[in-house]
C-alpha cells in the first residue's frame, strides 16, 4: 500500500508549476501557457498522509497512472516531463 506526505506533495507540486487556488479546499492549479490544463484537490484533514485512493485520485485529475503521479509527487519526473506527458496526451 502506497502512502505521500500530504504536506511534501503539496510543495513539491508547487515546485513544478502547480498554483494554489483561492477559496476553502486546497485546490491546486497547473496552467501552461497561461491557460488552466487542471486542477487536483489535495485532501487536508487530519491525516498527513495521502492514502492509495487519494492518491489515485489526484493521479486521475493530474492526466497520469499512478505510478508517474509518484514520481511527480516525490520529484524523479520533472516539470518538462510531466509537460510531454500532457503534450503526448493531447490536454493541450
Amino acid at each position: 500500500m502506497a502512502a505521500l506526505d500530504s504536506k511534501k506533495t503539496h510543495r513539491n507540486l508547487k515546485k513544478k508549476g502547480f498554483v494554489e487556488s483561492p477559496g476553502d479546499h486546497k485546490y491546486l492549479e497547473f496552467f501552461h501557457e497561461n491557460k488552466l490544463v487542471l486542477h487536483t484537490k489535495i485532501s487536508h484533514g487530519g491525516k498527513s498522509d495521502l492514502d492509495d485512493y487519494l492518491i489515485k485520485q489526484m493521479s486521475v485529475q493530474c492526466k497520469l497512472d499512478k505510478k508517474q503521479f509518484m514520481d511527480l509527487a516525490k520529484c524523479p519526473l520533472s516539470k518538462d516531463r510531466y509537460l510531454a506527458i500532457l503534450r503526448d496526451k493531447k490536454e493541450f
